[in-house]
């Protein structure tokens, strides 16, 4: 397994890290420099466990999900007077080995993982994904608010209901 963050460091289970080093797989795919948190929400989306479920019932499964995030780059561009860009042409010329964006860093220390102190291990590492969803979620400003905002979800009500896991 690859080195995760600090915020993973120690006491995160398997099943965050095996979802960890899907996000990583899927930032080399879109040839992206940094694994940021739009790869990691992508990558929850496609899962079925209580995460990926509680997206796709608001609309967000795996296409849901890079939906928003191609209306989110369009209207980026557009903001900025660019004609939409073919996704090869957004790709970078990038390391062997993405890094960690900020966005990713910030939804792991937003994730909070300690919260869950008081339930037994294998429940912990059952909601370790909906702890990160949720720090993902908690994020007011960046690529992944602005998408969800323009797919329409009401991200307090989402983050209300993982909260309730």
């Amino acid at each position: 397994m690859r080195e995760v963050p600090e915020p993973l460091d120690g006491g995160v289970g398997v099943s965050l890290k095996r979802i960890v080093q899907r996000a990583i797989d899927e930032a080399v795919r879109r040839g992206a420099p940094n694994v940021e948190a739009e790869h990691l929400l992508l990558v929850i989306s496609a899962g079925d466990d209580a995460a990926g479920r509680a997206l796709a019932e608001v609309g967000l499964d795996h296409a849901g999900v890079e939906a928003a995030l191609r209306e989110e780059r369009e209207r980026a561009l557009a903001a900025a007077g660019v004609e939409p860009v073919a996704e090869e042409r957004l790709r970078s010329t990038r390391r062997s080995r993405p890094g960690w964006g900020a966005s990713f860093r910030e939804a792991m220390l937003r994730a909070d993982f300690r919260t869950r102190r008081d339930r037994s291990r294998d429940e912990r590492e059952r909601l370790a994904v909906a702890s990160a969803l949720l720090g993902i979620l908690r994020a007011d400003l960046g690529t992944v608010p602005r998408a969800l905002a323009y797919a329409g979800v009401d991200r307090r009500a989402l983050i209300n209901r993982l909260e309730q896991l």
